[in-house]
């Protein structure tokens, strides 16, 4: 892009006051005295004198950031001019190849309009008015992704929506503010849109894990288990250490009956971290789905062993034993799972039915 093109697209953004005190200030370097200044539309419209030839001449100039058709902003400008006046239409776009000569208007055209910024020295103006617009753009997005996250957070999904998308529109290139919208839409079960979000972050970020975590979970919840999958090895790929991302990987390949696959991915999970709890359990699940009771029994074991307190593992051990039909051993792990938890009425259930299994 030429400096002219960079010079005219931030005209063409800045705001109303910004653009108007630009305009005074080409019109202060062209000698220009104003009698009476308005805004037209979002255009400048000046009257005035200039001094030409020795001789005072009255004008009204418009300058125009809008100009779709040259000879209509012509006709609209001839409207404001009366016998005695002539005109001067100042427009950001470069006319090339038609001659748009009126007997009452002059034409200043982009590059003309960008030749007289410079002579005036306007260009270091020009860059503080863009620098101020930046900031201002930042400002906004930055309250934005605050409120997104805080509407996140309270559960108010929609509201979060709204905000992030807002944001979004400030810059598309947001890499946190995609994040962020693919949370909350997943939050709100708008799961396709989140993976969506998910993959524009992607796209603009390099190596993001995080994001492939999530959009790897909304995937898992979509059951497309084989793209989760995709997911979770990309992410394996640069963090072989990632155990939650194995166990993942694991629970995908179980739901696709997968399940030597899945007992590998586990046992990566279980390597980092032995106790990993919610590997252990996962595990059990995997062979109680291979109908390997027994194998799933011994899992349950260490479960038991590794968080004696935790009144759920000794009902998983204990539901095991019932279903291997060892029900004085099963009791005892029931007996325990409700001291620890009293308020359990599942586990008063399970004791029941042991007892009416052993009564018979």
């Amino acid at each position: 892009m030429s400096d002219e093109d960079k010079i005219l697209e931030t005209i063409e953004k800045i705001n109303r006051d910004d653009f108007e005190g630009l305009c005074l200030k080409v019109l202060k370097g062209i000698g220009f005295e104003i009698t009476n200044l308005k805004s037209v539309g979002g255009d400048i419209l000046a009257e005035g004198t200039i001094r030409r030839e020795n001789e005072i001449k009255d004008f009204i100039i418009k300058f125009t950031r809008s100009c779709e058709e040259v000879s209509s902003e012509i006709k609209s400008l001839k409207n404001f001019i009366s016998p005695s006046t002539e005109g001067i239409l100042f427009t950001t776009k470069k006319i090339e190849g038609e001659s748009y000569l009126d007997e009452k208007v002059e034409l200043v055209d982009g590059i003309k309009l960008y030749q007289l910024i410079k002579k005036f020295d306007l260009i270091s103006d020009l860059a503080l008015l863009k620098d101020k617009k930046e900031r201002a753009k930042g400002k906004k997005q930055t309250e934005l992704i605050k409120k997104g996250k805080l509407f996140l957070e309270q559960g108010k999904y929609e509201k979060s929506i709204e905000a992030l998308e807002n944001t979004l529109k400030i810059n598309p290139e947001d890499v946190e503010g995609w994040m962020l919208l693919g949370d909350s839409y997943a939050a709100a079960d708008r799961n396709q849109e989140a993976v969506q979000a998910y993959n524009n972050a992607i796209n603009l970020g390099e190596n993001n894990l995080s994001v492939l975590k999530r959009k790897g979970r909304v995937l898992y919840k979509m059951k497309r288990y084989d793209e989760a999958i995709l997911c979770f090895e990309d992410i394996l790929e640069s963090d072989s250490e990632a155990k939650e991302v194995w166990n993942n990987k694991a629970l995908c390949h179980m739901r696709n009956g997968e399940y030597e696959e899945s007992l590998e991915s586990i046992n990566e999970a279980l390597s980092i971290e032995p106790n990993f709890e919610e590997a252990l359990l996962n595990k059990a699940l995997i062979f109680e789905n291979m109908n390997k009771l027994e194998r799933a029994f011994e899992v349950s074991e260490k479960l038991v062993e590794s968080f004696p307190n935790k009144s759920e593992y000794h009902y998983v051990k204990g539901a095991y034993l019932r279903e291997l039909e060892r029900y004085d051993e099963a009791l005892e792990e029931m007996n325990i799972a409700l001291e620890l938890n009293p308020e359990n009425e599942r586990v008063r259930a399970a004791i029941s039915d042991i007892k009416r299994k052993t009564e018979k």
